[in-house]
């Protein structure tokens, strides 16, 4: 897993109420997001990929009321989520969501972010949440490797970030449907030699150490996905790979400048109808700023 700069931005803020108050919103608009998806505001397309639950089907609502259960907070929580990363597109956008909310909880309640409890409820909350959190819930991670249910987690140093083109093809995809049509093999595919080139300071393509189970039954309930990365093959990317269960795929450029020119490229190719983007990887956990508030 690595993680890019494809993010969503996270406020919360302290309340005497009992109760955790989440309003979500799409930047720069829901409208805007919408005309890049080809797709009307009110359409039923835009109530699969576009709604936005405030209640506990929201991982940040279930984590902070987590929080407060286990830790014994009296207060309640305002969160204003603001989202870019879609869901149902495999980039674990909610869970990042959720880990963010913890870290942000614990700051405002005095508790360290090395505290054991933050990971513990992040790997209830959901299998890739602690990945978000950092090595022991706090150390920057820019690659690990994630075992058991993906929450142990081993850092892979990476001497350089990547520079990729991601794309989400208005599809969202069911993780637990995809599964129960992937056909995998008795044995796993070995992660040595991606580990390995991770860890170099190589920047050519890399296509044969990327593999995904999951690519092959995802095509089969979205086509599109096939036609988005042959997409980004045929405008100049070899490496080029679904994203965790899907619908969103990514290709990896060899310099910020050429991953750039093929994210206007695509974005003349496939929209309306996908939202396409030029990412970085970077470290996580995402920085916390705290910031006064007055009164009136």
């Amino acid at each position: 897993m690595v993680p890019i700069d494809w993010c969503d931005e996270l406020r919360v803020q302290p309340i005497d109420e009992d109760e955790i108050r989440l309003t979500v919103d799409w930047a720069p608009s829901l409208e805007a997001v919408a005309k890049e998806l080809g797709i009307g505001v009110d359409s039923d397309a835009a109530k699969t990929l576009l709604r936005l639950p405030t209640d506990d089907s929201n991982l940040v609502s279930r984590a902070l009321k987590r929080f407060r259960q286990i830790h014994g907070i009296s207060n309640g929580f305002a969160v204003e989520l603001t989202k870019q990363i879609p869901a149902g597109a495999g980039m674990g956008g909610a869970s990042s969501d959720a880990a963010s909310a913890l870290r942000c909880a614990a700051t405002l309640s005095g508790l360290p972010l090395d505290d054991p409890s933050l990971v513990t409820i992040a790997a209830e909350i959901g299998s890739d949440v602690p990945f978000f959190m950092g090595l022991g819930g706090n150390a920057p991670v820019a690659a690990a490797r994630g075992t058991g249910r993906g929450e142990r987690l081993e850092s892979i140093e990476m001497p350089h970030p990547l520079s990729l083109v991601a794309v989400f093809p208005a599809i969202s995809l069911s993780t637990a449907e995809v599964y129960s049509i992937a056909q995998l093999p008795t044995e796993p595919a070995s992660p040595t030699q991606l580990i390995d080139r991770l860890a170099s300071a190589a920047v050519d393509p890399f296509a044969d150490e990327l593999v995904n189970r999951l690519a092959e039954p995802a095509k089969k309930l979205a086509p599109r996905i096939s036609e988005v990365l042959e997409s980004l093959c045929r405008l100049g990317l070899e490496t080029c790979q679904m994203t965790g269960s899907g619908s969103a795929c990514f290709a990896i450029a060899n310099s910020s400048g050429q991953a750039e020119l093929v994210a206007a490229e695509a974005r003349n190719q496939l929209q309306p109808g996908a939202l396409v983007r030029s990412v970085r990887t970077i470290t996580v956990p995402a920085s916390i700023d705290l910031i006064p508030l007055g009164k009136t």
